[in-house]
């Protein structure tokens, strides 16, 4: 954080100083129960509590507060402010805050691609760049003070992954991070017990638009339909779209799967020219977010061919469609971060288009989130299966039933459709089905699962 001083800070919050000094410097903001905090630090207490103990070890804290009377341990180091409405002081000196950094702001979202596009815009502007990012996928609301915070007079780009599971998240860290450059990279079913309707989730996505404002830049995928058919005519600022469609600004074509490199080439088409382009990863998903990628690194200055010079030497995150020697010297494909039915889609054709001869096994485990759309998503995802010829299919948990009923209905051999509820079952039948002439991928949210399943898979390799 940019250290400030303390009297610099007061009248923002149009407070009133209780008791303590006014002259020491501000280093570090907190929300009292939610941030870590540290000495110099500025604590705002949202909750009104009947008693309330501030933190011992740490030294030179100020206080923000609606019921002063509340505090415990008030040491003579400790300064107190009264406001009377605590959230809006803690809204306006975010406000303020943010307005102190001139700089390329881009925000991101989209039900998947979102973290993978973000890190590779974060790997193309850190060779020339000081850039604050969102750490993985780890975009919780409550996250969202400690990456602003992070933004100091060294800094020069920031990117911010900005998901959503809930109304208003998306304009709740849009009132953080004032993105100028906004992403959305699809719009598929996800999260949708926070929202009761798809039309609603996807209104939440759309609110990207207004977050990059009137005079901001919104990147948008042609190939999504759902994005494809959103209602731009409010929207004054710039619209760029990317994508295999012939329509797009930005454009892919010739793409194929390098199976030596591991990753995709392909031909990026734009007003400048043409250029040979490979990305590390499989899946045409993942030429769709190295497009989003340079482009928006583009905007901020980044000539074309470096973003794709850069972008070859790009690593994926953990568990992102990652590939490892398998029990039995099977093929082993780790898709297990989280799982939606778009994502479910992409791996599934990697899967496929990897496989080299193997016999094709996908381990998908339940969809999580989706209310009331829980059986037709599920079913969708049994579609793409039988679609996709997958020679064996192993649904995990017990809401999966619907993917198996519609592979089946869709052709898919019965004998070659298993259903299972517990990590024990799993396990058994992958070692039955395991062997060098076989590929598996793993595409469920371990993390809510199976933890252990992932580990002992590849572990065993080791010893089979």
């Amino acid at each position: 954080m940019k250290n400030l001083p303390l009297h610099q800070i007061i009248p923002l919050l149009e407070g009133r100083v209780i008791s303590g000094s006014t002259t020491k410097t501000i280093k570090n903001a907190a929300k009292y129960g939610e941030h870590l905090i540290t000495d110099h630090s500025l604590v705002f207490i949202l909750k009104r509590k009947s008693a309330l103990p501030l933190p011992s070890g740490v030294n030179n804290i100020t206080v923000v507060t609606s019921n002063p009377k509340a505090l415990k341990n008030v040491r003579k180091d400790v300064t107190v402010i009264y406001v009377e409405n605590v959230k809006k002081a803690y809204y306006r000196f975010v406000s303020y805050y943010r307005s102190l950094f001139q700089i390329p702001v881009i925000g991101v979202t989209g039900t998947c691609g979102k973290t993978t596009t973000k890190e590779m815009i974060t790997w193309i502007l850190k060779q020339r760049h000081s850039v604050v990012s969102t750490k993985l996928s780890h975009n919780g609301l409550a996250r969202n003070l400690d990456y602003l915070l992070e933004i100091d007079d060294t800094t020069d780009r920031a990117v911010f992954e900005m998901g959503v599971s809930g109304p208003n998240q998306l304009l709740y860290s849009a009132h953080y991070f004032r993105p100028q450059i906004g992403i959305i990279t699809a719009i598929g079913t996800d999260h949708i017990e926070g929202f009761r309707s798809q039309d609603a989730y996807i209104k939440e996505k759309a609110y990207m638009l207004e977050a990059v404002g009137k005079n901001g830049t919104i990147i948008l995928n042609r190939d999504d339909e759902t994005i494809r058919n959103l209602d731009l005519r409010s929207f004054s600022g710039k619209v760029i779209y990317y994508g295999k469609d012939s329509s797009a600004h930005f454009r892919a074509h010739s793409i194929t799967f390098n199976l030596e490199k591991q990753g995709m080439d392909f031909k990026f088409l734009c007003r400048d020219g043409e250029y040979a382009c490979f990305v590390p990863g499989f899946g045409t998903h993942n030429v769709s977010n190295a497009l989003a990628a340079i482009i928006a690194s583009s905007l901020t200055g980044v000539r074309i061919q470096d973003a794709i010079r850069r972008l070859k030497s790009f690593h994926h995150i953990k568990s992102h469609l990652q590939f490892h020697e398998g029990r039995k010297g099977s093929l082993l494909i780790d898709d297990t971060w989280n799982t939606n039915p778009t994502s479910i889609e992409a791996a599934l054709e990697v899967l496929v288009e990897t496989a080299q001869g193997r016999k094709t096994v996908a381990v998908i485990g339940e969809i999580e989130e989706l209310g009331s759309y829980a059986e037709q998503e599920h079913r969708k995802v049994g579609s793409l299966v039988a679609k996709k010829k997958v020679d064996l299919l192993i649904a995990v948990g017990k809401n999966a039933l619907p993917i198996c009923s519609e592979a089946a209905k869709l052709g898919m051999n019965p004998s070659a459709i298993h259903m299972i509820t517990t990590q024990s079952e799993l396990l058994a039948l992958l070692n039955q089905v395991a062997s060098p002439n076989t590929s598996i991928l793993l595409k469920t949210s371990m993390r809510r699962s199976f933890t252990n399943t992932l580990q002992a898979l590849v572990a065993n390799a080791k010893k089979d």
